[in-house]
């Protein structure tokens, strides 16, 4: 399968369905494909051969879904680059992932041009290419294994490195989303999250596949996402609990009619069961835990449907749900030896979605894999079902006074506090301790909270151990582009004022 194939079948079986509302001109299937083709047919008049890598920098929208086709129709290799990143970052990846154009938009126009990117291409330059010209008709390359994608990390623990993903592997990481969210021809899929990150690029081909609709948000915005669930119909999206958390706030005591919800999916980190139970209240019972990672093309487990609670009832409700279709998972030791049920170790996992290394990293490529597995960097549990459990990740456990305090459990007792809006769990420096547990807590609009109420209400709940030694008051959390909770720029900013 190549991922230029569901365009293919979009064109040719649904033509006439609408794909996705242009500038408030509604496009059609069979007027994408037509588009798409042209704009392929001028990136190879640019001289832009197959096998090269093209980036793309945008906000979420048609141009970003017609750049995903038109680098697989002409072979490209598209990058998907971070529109939060500063101009140097950016600079950065385009040389190592050796980039020869960038198609960018307006929003992100100066960035391209502070970073000095090569051979920018405007989306008023694409408007053009897309507009007239002759469609593709270079080769129809047919080798699964060939490279489509190189997605970029967020480079935590060094430099990013740029994970490549094959046809093959986003094309089986694509059919397997369709399979576990059973998603239909007349679903409304909202591009909420980044079109650049794999929380929401499979679905550009996902739905096209279909022949469903694409809604685009731009960039996320709690209130306009609320906004257009309801003026849209949306049927399905998928966020990070901290952009879920906003949502809630900004659905207020009366939302709009949300009734066209059917699949909210959730991933990236677990979302406490205080604030999945308000979420459901809200937006009704239709969220499903998904786990994975860029190196795995996006997933490589997710929960039942919730509409099964028998399988997700009690300590399951916590659980991020089985291996999928064609993924297996295990939880090993440090060596590669598999671990009883129930016990914690390193998440591995193998599959047709997993990458096939790290661009230009082949000491680091080789290090991922442990006898064939990709080890995730993350630590959990897999019960006697398969069922498994995110404990944290592997370098953010704290080790405090000798024994292991996992965050995510800190935090599921942080999130039930109802003065609590976000909250995140570090280990830092301690003279005596070792590492501290350490929490960093933004309030609620107009409450007021104070350590000692924070620290009351961990120690009713956990051992004195994994019960937070210092408290933060912030603003805010740093988060990542897609809305992730930064820990390493986190725990820079609680140094700070522990100086």
């Amino acid at each position: 399968m190549m991922l230029q194939d569901y365009l293919t079948h979009a064109a040719r079986f649904d033509a006439r369905r609408p794909a996705y509302d242009d500038g408030g001109v509604e496009v059609t299937y069979g007027e994408a494909a037509a588009r798409i083709r042209r704009a392929a047919g001028a990136l190879a008049r640019q001289g832009l051969q197959p096998g090269a890598h093209v980036a793309v920098l945008a906000e979420n929208g048609p141009f970003f879904l017609e750049a995903y086709f038109a680098c697989a129709v002409a072979g490209l290799v598209a990058a998907p680059l971070n529109t939060r990143l500063s101009a140097g970052e950016i600079a950065f990846m385009l040389e190592d992932g050796a980039c020869q154009a960038v198609l960018h938009d307006a929003q992100t126009a100066d960035l391209v041009a502070a970073a000095g990117g090569p051979r920018p291409i405007s989306e008023a330059l694409w408007r053009s290419f897309r507009a007239e010209g002759e469609a593709y008709a270079g080769p129809d390359a047919r080798d699964p294994a060939a490279l489509a994608h190189l997605c970029y990390t967020g480079g935590t623990t060094g430099r990013p490195k740029g994970v490549m993903l094959s046809h093959g592997n986003v094309a089986a990481s694509t059919m397997n989303k369709l399979v576990l969210g059973k998603f239909q021809r007349d679903d409304v899929w909202l591009h909420a999250a980044p079109m650049f990150h794999q929380a929401d690029s499979w679905a550009t081909f996902a739905f096209t596949a279909l022949g469903a609709r694409h809604v685009f948000l731009p960039r996320f915005n709690a209130e306009a996402a609320i906004r257009l669930i309801a003026d849209a119909r949306v049927t399905s999206f998928q966020l990070v609990p901290t952009m879920i958390v906003l949502m809630l706030e900004a659905a207020g005591a009366t939302p709009p009619d949300l009734s066209s919800l059917r699949r909210i999916l959730y991933g990236s980190a677990p979302m406490p069961v205080a604030t999945l139970e308000r979420a459901e209240a809200v937006f009704g019972p239709v969220f499903q835990h998904i786990y994975g990672l860029t190196e795995a093309a996006g997933t490589v487990a997710a929960a039942p449907m919730p509409e099964i609670p028998v399988e997700v009832a009690g300590e399951r409700r916590k659980s991020c749900g089985q291996p999928i279709i064609g993924v297996d998972i295990r939880i090993a030791d440090r060596q590669g030896l598999a671990l009883a049920p129930g016990v914690v170790g390193h998440i591995q996992a193998r599959g047709a979605n997993v990458m096939t290394g790290y661009w230009n990293r082949p000491e680091e490529s080789q290090a991922a894999f442990v006898d064939g597995w990709l080890d995730t960097g993350d630590l959990g549990r897999m019960d006697e079902d398969g069922f498994l459990f995110i404990v944290d990740r592997a370098k953010d456990m704290i080790i405090t006074g000798g024994e292991n305090v996992y965050s995510a459990e800190v935090e599921n007792v942080l999130y039930r506090h109802p003065d609590i809006l976000e909250a995140a769990v570090i280990g830092l420096a301690d003279e005596r301790w070792g590492e501290a547990v350490t929490a960093a807590v933004v309030r609620r609009p107009g409450r007021t909270l104070a350590e000692s109420d924070v620290i009351a209400h961990c120690r009713a709940a956990l051992s004195g151990y994994k019960t937070p030694k210092r408290v933060h008051f912030l603003e805010a959390l740093p988060k990542s582009g897609a809305g992730k909770i930064l820990k390493p720029e986190l725990r820079k900013a609680l140094v700070r004022l522990d100086a």
